[in-house]
């Protein structure tokens, strides 16, 4: 017959089932938290307590690799707190896991000489751990779990504090790419309402309702983007009627063909006056290859129009 379960065993599995529904709703809310602080803060907070830590500390590689920088810390702190900075020459366990990309746990660091000695003095250290924030197959930092007596570190709590890791460093890494995308689109942006011509995003059928107009429609045309993009026949109403056929026809031939059209065609301003345009023009589809819209730049001709053959 099978031997009965201690009340040590079931207590331990009770415990870690604890921990594991507390770390999943960790995730959850790490998902919906927008600010790369509150987030790094939740997540090590969160492990502190789960692992019954002193404390848990993130800490990044700055560019020439040569130390290790605090950038958040569990408990609470003064906004304006000093930020520890430690040289990695001296502080082996750091390195090792960094280098390896595996945890390294140090359950005595009184005299363990692959811990910095002066963060030892300052934070009390007696036992350390690092684990190793991951992009890919390569390091960038590490989280940091310490105690200020000898503490036993078990595989449960090596894993349980490898998830934190993770967590951590795929939050740090998507606020990155966000701050990134949003630096990209800024230029962009820049770019798109300083050029002298007209960016536009359009339906893919008649009467093309406007999408997307730059702010040099307003300056070249004299119409707000509001009137473009609110009047879904706008376009077609400030189109010369004799254009509009032959454009049509165009849009219908690039739909079946490769999806690139270039046209001229004369556009009527606010006080009534032609303006020649020259449109190049590109076919959006979806995932499925249906049509989606016109993503277009119109560069005004009216001078070379007027000019003598």
């Amino acid at each position: 017959m099978p031997e009965p379960t201690s009340q040590k065993h079931l207590d331990d599995l009770r415990r870690h089932n604890a921990q594991l529904l507390r770390l999943c709703r960790l995730t959850a809310d790490v998902a919906r938290l927008g600010n790369e602080r509150a987030t790094l803060k939740k997540i090590i907070d969160t492990a502190a307590s789960l692992l019954g830590v002193t404390g848990a500390h993130i800490a990044l590689v700055d560019r020439n690799e040569q130390a290790l920088y605090g950038v958040i810390s569990s408990g609470r702190h003064p906004l304006d707190a000093p930020r520890l900075k430690f040289q990695l020459s001296q502080a082996c366990g750091a390195q090792q896991a960094l280098r390896t990309c595996r945890p390294v746990a140090i359950g005595n660091a009184e005299d363990d000489a692959r811990v910095n000695p002066r963060a030892r003095e300052l934070m009390a250290i007696r036992g350390i751990a690092y684990l190793p924030l991951l992009s890919g197959k390569e390091s960038f930092g590490l989280l940091i779990l310490i105690t200020r007596r000898p503490h036993t570190w078990t595989p449960q709590d090596l894993e349980l504090a490898r998830h934190f890791a993770d967590l951590a460093a795929v939050a740090l890494e998507n606020s990155r790419l966000m701050a990134q995308l949003a630096e990209t689109e800024i230029r962009f942006r820049s770019l798109v309402e300083h050029i002298p011509a007209i960016i536009y995003v359009c339906d893919v059928d008649p009467p093309y309702r406007t999408r997307y107009i730059s702010p040099q429609a307003a300056v070249m045309l004299g119409y707000t983007e509001e009137e473009w993009t609110r009047d879904r026949d706008f376009f077609m109403k400030i189109l010369h009627p004799d254009d509009a056929g032959s454009l049509i026809q165009l849009g219908e031939e690039a739909i079946r063909k490769k999806g690139f059209a270039t046209s001229e065609y004369r556009l009527l301003d606010r006080q009534g006056e032609v303006r020649w345009f020259r449109d190049e023009t590109i076919l959006v589809r979806d995932p499925s290859g249906n049509p989606v819209g016109w993503h277009g730049v119109l560069v005004e001709i009216t001078g070379l129009k007027k000019m003598p053959q």
